[in-house]
């Protein structure tokens, strides 16, 4: 049973990366088309502390409760990524 819990926790984390891969390649794209800046740099820190907070907890438990270094890792990389989701579409939307 543990397999299978590491398994999808595994697959649903590797989706959540290639979320934030495929924004970072948005504002990419945004920053050359346009010539504006869009700080895609930004996605790239939660495409690593994401991961990373997953495999802390995939190596030490596949339970998702209660590992201060993935809880952390996690905790950052959402905030960094809502912050970075947050100044794109404000770049890409303009101003109101």
């Amino acid at each position: 049973m543990n397999f299978i819990i590491t398994l999808i926790a595994g697959l649903s984390w590797a989706g959540i990366s290639m979320s934030a891969f495929f924004l970072w390649r948005i504002a990419r794209f945004y920053e050359t088309s346009s010539g504006e800046k869009a700080h895609a740099w930004l996605f790239v820190l939660p495409m690593l502390l994401l991961p990373a907070g997953a495999s802390a907890y995939l190596i030490s438990e596949p339970m998702f409760v209660g590992f201060p270094l993935g809880d952390i890792l996690m905790f950052i990389g959402g905030l960094v990524l809502l912050l970075a989701s947050a100044i794109l579409q404000q770049v890409m939307m303009g101003e109101r």
